[in-house]
């Protein structure tokens, strides 16, 4: 049994895109439950509409009491899944499609794998593919960062994960028993997605499909597309939401690590190397000082994934001229 779970929240720009995409998959799923956050716009009766209008009867709509926020609300939907295999779904991306007919082979055919994170192509407002440049050792449109060239088919150890992760959870497939695990430990101050890979890759079941199966909008309401500012305070302004942005990011990562010990039991020496590294990243953001920089910079990730671009950043943090430079600069980076 196939699963699909929706969470929509204000979407009507989008929706019937990705419904549209959803039901004409090659391989159909056999339920699609949507949950619907409070929308004030057309979301919900687009989707009743829709589902009216094909005489859709395995798939569902319902609107949340309250807003639950995107992570609760996805934990609420993956509880409610029946699929041995459960795919997540955004409300404005397009399905490619064979995405979950190619998916599922991939999962009956490699019994190991608990979470199967596919490739994206981005999109933009009007489903144009828009092209960007390249970084060395990131793949996947520059969401997947692995070492080793990639393949058709690659597992993604948990170190790799506690430092990022490996694509949108719209882009990926999960097994019922990882629900299960899922379910019984999944705290929602992270991001749900990031922590199902995390649990799967504990036990080697991670993996990384280089094959595209999603067209991933890009728009001006999504974090992957932040609108560029203009003028001084409106600089200063997307500076410091950027650098709360990332603290709270790290600190959500230093905090999840030892809920997968709890879980799962302890950590290997990697991703204890991995581990150290986030927090000593969060300690120079926290306390950017000449310091904590050299403390961060002396592990090998820091030399494998930052580019250029993210050195002089640090280094305009510990030098403390961060605000100056940036105003007048606008320098930025990774």
């Amino acid at each position: 049994m196939i699963s699909v779970v929706m969470a929509t929240y204000n979407g009507e720009k989008y929706i019937e895109k990705q419904l549209k995409s959803i039901l004409n998959q090659s391989l159909i799923p056999d339920e699609v439950i949507i949950r619907d956050d409070g929308s004030s716009d057309a979301t919900v009766q687009l989707v009743k509409d829709f589902i009216q209008k094909n005489k859709l009867s395995t798939w569902n709509i319902e609107v949340n009491d309250k807003n639950l926020g995107y992570k609760k609300n996805f934990a609420n939907l993956l509880s409610l899944a029946k699929g041995d295999y459960i795919f997540l779904s955004d409300q404005d991306d397009e399905w490619i499609n064979d995405k979950i007919d190619k998916m599922v082979t991939v999962l009956k055919d490699n019994k190991a794998i608990q979470a199967l994170n596919g490739g994206v192509r981005l999109i933009d407002a009007n489903s144009n593919k828009v092209e960007i440049a390249n970084r060395k050792n990131v793949y996947n449109a520059n969401f997947y960062f692995s070492k080793k060239p990639v393949v058709r088919l690659n597992e993604v150890p948990l170190a790799s994960l506690i430092i990022s992760n490996v694509t949108p959870g719209c882009a990926m497939a999960i097994t019922k028993e990882l629900r299960d695990t899922f379910i019984s430990s999944y705290e929602d101050t992270f991001p749900h997605d990031w922590y199902l890979n995390m649990l799967a890759a504990y036990n080697s079941g991670c993996y990384f499909l280089n094959e595209e199966v999603i067209s991933y909008r890009i728009h001006d309401n999504n974090a992957s597309s932040p609108t560029a500012a203009t003028g001084i305070l409106s600089k200063l302004q997307k500076f410091n939401q950027e650098k709360k942005r990332r603290m709270e990011r790290m600190q959500s990562q230093v905090a999840i690590v030892p809920s997968i010990e709890k879980s799962l039991g302890k950590i290997n020496s990697e991703s204890s190397l991995a581990y150290n590294f986030v927090k000593a990243r969060l300690a120079f953001y926290e306390r950017p000082n000449l310091r904590n920089l050299i403390a961060m910079r002396k592990y090998d990730d820091y030399k494998d994934r930052t580019v250029l671009k993210g050195e002089i950043w640090d280094l305009i943090l510990a030098f403390k001229v961060d605000k100056l430079i940036y105003l007048f600069g606008n320098i930025n980076g990774e």
